[in-house]
């Protein structure tokens, strides 16, 4: 991508792909890499911006093809210990759009995080359930380790289709984070999902990684 003075086009991440710092939390795009141009009025505590994607990945209905343009803003930034991010999308094509809230501020020995979202119909930014809501407490245990717990509740979590179910769902689990050296971490994770309308599930991995 180029930046020009405040201005990007080309392939980039969005707003959307940004996080809670576990792996429990599902509150973004299921493809978040957009072709895109976007304009973004930054501080060194501040942020706003608007964006027009091509969102050729992202959810389509039955029938229909993956190609489609949306628009996004995002605003955020921080205030001392507290971080903050408002994050929106309409999709044109599937004539919905989504809206997320979320916090992060630091208490005791971690940093407690927040997060809240709400979509009017599945669509390219937000289509895991109509709404949902998602916490999270990154431990600092000691310099080198950090272990989160999290957890989600969706309603009217999605399954499949061309809308969202009737059924909620709830998330649970655990991540580790070790630096084993200077620039190099493992990583462990495992999650629950129950939906009420789907089979529940177990997932985890275990990284390596090295970072540059």
């Amino acid at each position: 991508y180029l930046d020009i003075a405040g201005f990007r086009a080309g392939l980039f991440y969005s707003w959307w792909d940004d996080g809670l710092s576990g792996e429990t939390d599902d509150i973004g795009s299921i493809v978040t890499l957009h072709n895109s141009i976007r304009y973004q009025y930054e501080t060194s505590d501040f942020y706003a911006g608007i964006s027009v994607d091509e969102l050729e990945d992202g959810f389509y209905k039955t029938g229909e093809e993956p190609n489609n343009v949306g628009v996004a803003f995002g605003v955020g930034g921080t205030a001392g210990a507290f971080s903050y991010q408002l994050t929106g999308g309409w999709d044109f094509d599937n004539e919905d759009g989504a809206i997320r809230a979320m916090g992060t501020v630091d208490i005791g020995p971690g940093t407690l995080g927040l997060a809240a979202v709400y979509s009017s119909g599945p669509n390219s930014y937000y289509s895991a359930a109509e709404w949902a809501v998602a916490a999270e407490y990154a431990i600092k245990a000691t310099d080198k380790l950090k272990i989160t717990p999290g957890v989600q509740y969706y309603g009217d979590y999605y399954v499949a289709g061309d809308d969202f179910s009737d059924g909620d769902a709830w998330k649970v689990g655990l991540t580790v984070d070790y630096q084993i050296v200077d620039n190099f971490y493992a990583k462990a994770s495992v999650q629950y999902l129950d939906p009420e309308d789907a089979d529940d599930s177990t997932t985890g991995y275990f990284r390596l990684q090295r970072s540059f």
